[in-house]
């Protein structure tokens, strides 16, 4: 790994955050313009110059879906009892009896008398049959510990099944509990009602994961509405990933814990698609469309595939961990496949998604422990990155699937992107200021390539860049959690993870991005040079009592809590481009407290970026 290349940080070039009370809208001429209300000057300079100050997208943290409120509430029993179901069609019956007073009295003593038969008998047998289940319950844990002294495990196992307080139960609450280890390895950790969100590669069309309701909502950006229909399904629990299809209209693949549903949308009739242009998709805007899912059904893998390292070696015995939970898909740009990776191993399985055959590549571990956090293919389809939970980045070339991998970072990596020439990737890595780049110097399928530490964030205390009247200093940095860099590869966006500091994680700060300078032996110059900040949208004011001394405390004066006053800072949960924005690039920014922010960066291409 390579030295870090420094070029001035955002302190030494005299780039200063935007004030608490404000949000940034978009950048022009390199400068972003960074507002306080609606009557501010710079928003009119802002539009004057091309500018399009998008409205917040706003996603609740919980919602009544129509038609589907028993689905959708959380934490609802769905069992119900047998007297419940009794009491249920008694009232019933007496709500359809049409007779006279006398009638309706006999039968509502004879619904009773039923009721008061029916749950004694139904009582009388449960208890029955828990003190038989706790007879046969004993005599098998007897008889499986007899038979596991003189007998092989495997064959005890299938004689007397699994019993609590046996070694075979041993093994498995001990793979269970190394699963449930895997999955909060899983991805950075994140908050509020956004899941995560994906762009149409070729439409304004925006996808996002609702976190408490497993479904998918889709805002048309052209339209500036949503759409009619929410992508819902009782497979699709727990969603961790999505990714549109390219080159095939509207495909949407979601990943979730029971694997990859493939969602197929077809767009209703509506007077205000143009269909003239033959090579325009119709835009689903306002009007209902046709949808239908179908869940890709993983391979079981074959032969063993690791155990707990709690277990010993004599203990461990194969055992077919299953293929689903997918933590994180990606699309080939061609549309052809489709990469997927999992909770439960560091195996990856690739789709030929029209074929529908899925074939594993078993190369990053079994262990839930190396759980699969981030895939990415190139642009040129030549390339595979994927990161694990062990600290692992690999690198696959997608000719004879051969890969490299590096294992020698601190800790995991967070977030990659790939350079729109395929030759290089940024990335970083948990709670670490460092920004680093995997160069590319040959083409596919070669895969000499080197990292280095092109830039890192210093933390630091500074005024804001209007100099208002507020005396607090503003600390930016910390440990670097989000990473995209634009399609246009010429702005690199990075977010902070919340480390319980007092750094505003409000900001995101933005870089320049070079990418020849990753390949030039002896530059001067680095490939990320500081821009400026963009701030989120606030989350209004918000009293916090101070801290009071032990003395205070102790002498219990009765006097009520002291209240300060501070901007609520929202925390950054998803960043990510428009795949296609003519003049510039379109940041995409989710945040905790529910709100997508669009933030518009008008430039020109640089040519040094390109190759």
């Amino acid at each position: 790994m390579c030295a870090c290349r420094t070029t001035g940080t955002f302190e030494q070039r005299g780039i200063y955050p935007p004030p608490k009370q404000s949000v940034t809208v978009g950048e022009a001429d390199l400068k972003f313009i960074h507002l306080r209300d609606g009557d501010d000057v710079g928003l009119l300079q802002y539009v004057r110059g091309g500018g399009i100050a998008f409205p917040h997208i706003m996603i609740p943290e919980s919602l009544q879906l129509r038609g589907a409120a028993q689905t959708s509430s959380l934490g609802s029993n769905e069992s119900v009892g047998s007297a419940s179901i009794v009491r249920r069609q008694a009232g019933i019956r007496k709500l359809e009896g049409q007779g006279d007073s006398s009638t309706r009295t006999r039968d509502a003593d004879e619904d009773n008398s039923l009721i008061s038969t029916i749950i004694s008998q139904a009582l009388w047998l449960w208890n029955a049959k828990q003190h038989i289940t706790d007879i046969v319950r004993q005599t098998q844990t007897r008889s499986l510990l007899i038979a596991e002294s003189w007998l092989p495990v495997p064959l005890a196992q299938l004689v007397f099944g699994q019993v609590q307080g046996t070694e075979s139960a041993a093994k498995a609450d001990a793979i269970e509990t190394e699963n449930a280890e895997g999955e909060k390895s899983m991805l950075a950790k994140t908050h509020g009602p956004i899941t995560c969100v994906a762009w149409h590669p070729h439409r304004s069309l925006i996808a996002i994961a609702h976190r408490a309701l497993d479904c998918v909502f889709l805002y048309d950006l052209a339209n500036d509405t949503w759409c009619s229909n929410i992508l819902q399904n009782a497979y699709m629990k727990g969603i961790t990933s999505m990714a549109w299809q390219p080159n095939c209209g509207y495909t949407l693949a979601v990943g979730c814990t029971a694997g990859v549903c493939l969602w197929n949308i077809l767009p209703g009739s509506s007077s205000s698609n143009d269909f003239s242009d033959t090579h325009k998709a119709p835009s689903l805007g306002i009007t209902q469309f046709s949808s239908w899912m179908t869940l890709l059904a993983f391979p079981q893998p074959t032969g063993a595939h690791g155990y707990p390292s709690r277990l010993t070696a004599e203990n461990k015995q194969p055992l077919h961990r299953s293929a689903a939970s997918v933590s994180a898909i990606s699309f080939s740009h061609s549309g052809q496949w489709l990469v997927a990776g999992h909770q439960t191993h560091g195996h990856l399985t690739l789709w030929d998604v029209a074929l529908g055959t899925a074939t594993p590549l078993k190369r990053s571990g079994s262990s839930s422990r190396s759980a699969t956090l981030q895939v990415g293919v190139s642009p040129n389809d030549g390339y595979l990155v994927s990161t694990h939970a062990n600290g692992q980045l690999r690198l696959w070339e997608t000719e004879s699937w051969t890969s490299r991998v590096w294992s020698d970072f601190r800790a995991n990596v967070t977030q990659f992107a790939w350079s729109p020439d395929s030759r290089s990737i940024y990335f970083a890595v948990s709670d670490s200021p460092d920004i680093y780049a995997l160069a590319l110097y040959k083409s596919p399928p070669s895969l000499d390539a080197e990292i280095t530490i092109v830039t890192t964030f210093e933390a630091h205390s500074a005024p804001a860049s209007d100099g208002s009247e507020d005396p607090e200093r503003i600390r930016i940095g910390g440990s670097i959690k989000l990473l995209a860099l634009d399609p246009k590869g010429q702005r690199l966006v990075v977010g902070f993870d919340d480390d319980s500091s007092s750094a505003d994680i409000s900001l995101l700060a933005v870089y320049l991005v070079n990418t020849e300078a990753l390949f030039r032996a002896g530059g001067d110059s680095s490939s990320l040079m500081p821009l400026g900040y963009i701030r989120g949208p606030s989350w209004g004011k918000q009293h916090c009592p101070e801290k009071t001394s032990s003395s205070e405390a102790a002498l219990g004066s009765g006097k009520p809590a002291k209240k300060r006053v501070r901007v609520g800072d929202p925390t950054p949960s998803w960043l990510g481009f428009s795949p296609e924005f003519e003049s510039g690039a379109l940041l995409s920014v989710a945040w905790a407290n529910g709100k997508v922010s669009l933030v518009q960066m008008l430039f020109k291409t640089n040519r040094l970026s390109k190759v």
